[in-house]
């Protein structure tokens, strides 16, 4: 299978993605990966033919499609087979409960504007997903989906699942978990670190460990739907007090310049309503001698906010042990001041679906001014992430931004190679 971007038909091309998708059922191994189409109907499309004109609902279709095929989620294949309807193949998943997931991704590119010279246009679409492993045919599967998208405009939703591929999933999870498990036990996972440099010297920082898992198939499952499935197996805690002490291991003789590396952990919801949680935390610095100044806890916005004093008070003793607090995906997760006062927290992460845009969409970029701001008066400090190129890097640098993260800069590393990375890192080599 080639990888996200080489099969991107911009074309109507309904026979095409047939033969893709029979591509993916067939390469389906053991019945244990899901082939996830999703099939996106725009709603009223017409009218923005009729009022902005059909050339200027073709630019903005063309922009979204390149949108859809770009997403983070990797699409394998992505066209339209309709006039306002695109479908994408999403293959190999692991089970259904990680489609809202990809839902997500694909409604952010929906509900983010499109800019047609002074014209703001804004899409609405209804989303229908089909699952399958081996053994279905293509045009089941389609079908399945063009259903799930009526259904879901029927039902006034953003998006629906087709109830033949959740039954299909259900004999999924009871393995995928067991292997979880059996992850855990033999000490399968790996930690990469992505570096962070400051963008005022363009030296570096800090890095954020994201976790690796590969399967029994040799197959790297993706770090979100790894998460999901930790999640759903109840192992969640047991999964960051590894990540934890495995970080401060590998990371105990980070420098650069004789300055001590910041390694980032993150950290889920239930892992902040865990009871025994500072005291775990406290135990693994005791454990490898870390000093807890170069350790940092990034925690979602959205993960705060459903427990506001429970996760408070336990953010606030965290930092009281001197480890540094990191508010993640920064700017999803319907930002109130009325807990911003309150938050305990170090530095906000701006999410890089505002970096990845801000360059070409006048409303991300005063997103990204704005926080930039919030962090100046309440005395933060402001990573960006998804930096992918040295123009938004320039950028960043001159609003003002302390941190930044992204390809441009460096992939996540194993520690095997973080180290080498960090000693040949140069000012010279960060700017190119």
């Amino acid at each position: 299978m080639q990888n996200r971007g080489d099969k991107i038909n911009f074309t109507i091309d309904r026979q095409g993605l047939l033969r893709e998708l029979n591509e993916c059922l067939n390469q389906q191994r053991s019945g244990q990966k899901l082939s996830v189409l999703a099939l996106i109907d725009l709603k009223n499309f017409t009218q923005i033919n009729q009022r902005y004109g059909y050339s200027n609902g073709d630019r903005v279709l063309a922009e979204l499609q390149q949108r859809l095929a770009a997403i983070p989620q990797n699409p394998i294949f992505c066209t339209r087979v309709d006039g306002d309807k695109f479908a994408l193949i999403f293959s190999p998943l692991l089970n259904i409960q990680l489609i809202p997931l990809v839902a997500k991704k694909i409604i952010d590119q929906l509900s983010s504007l499109f800019v047609l010279d002074d014209k703001a246009i804004l899409l609405e679409g209804h989303i229908g997903f089909a699952a399958s492993s081996s053994g279905a045919k293509a045009e089941d599967l389609l079908q399945e989906a063009e259903a799930a998208a009526k259904q879901a405009q029927s039902n006034q939703q953003q998006y629906h699942i087709s109830e033949s591929s959740a039954v299909a999933s259900a004999r999924h999870q009871e393995i995928l978990k067991q292997q979880v498990i059996k992850g855990l036990a033999e000490n399968s996972f790996q930690l990469h670190y992505q570096p962070q440099i400051s963008l005022a010297d363009k030296r570096p920082r800090g890095a954020e460990s994201l976790i690796r898992w590969v399967d029994n198939n040799d197959y790297l499952v993706n770090p979100e739907q790894l998460i999901a499935i930790v999640e759903q197996s109840g192992h969640m805690q047991e999964l960051f007090l590894w990540t934890v002490n495995t970080a401060l291991r590998e990371s105990a003789n980070w420098s650069s310049d004789g300055v001590p590396i910041t390694t980032a952990v993150n950290l889920s919801a239930s892992c902040l309503r865990w009871p025994v949680l500072f005291d775990s935390i406290e135990s693994s610095l005791n454990l490898w001698g870390g000093d807890p100044a170069n350790l940092c806890i990034e925690v979602t916005e959205s993960t705060i906010q459903q427990d506001l004093n429970q996760g408070f008070k336990t953010l606030s003793r965290i930092k009281q042990l001197g480890a540094k607090i990191s508010i993640d995906d920064f700017g999803t997760g319907y930002s109130s001041l009325e807990y911003f006062k309150f938050i305990p927290a170090d530095e906000l992460k701006i999410d890089k679906s505002f970096i990845f845009n801000m360059l070409n969409s006048q409303i991300d970029m005063e997103i990204v001014k704005l926080i930039l701001e919030w962090g100046q008066r309440f005395d933060m400090e402001i990573v960006a992430e998804g930096v992918e190129d040295q123009k938004c890097l320039a950028t960043l640098t001159k609003m003002g931004c302390t941190y930044a993260q992204g390809y441009h800069i460096s992939k996540a590393l194993p520690a095997e190679e973080f180290l080498p990375w960090l000693e040949k890192y140069t000012v010279s080599e960060s700017t190119r």
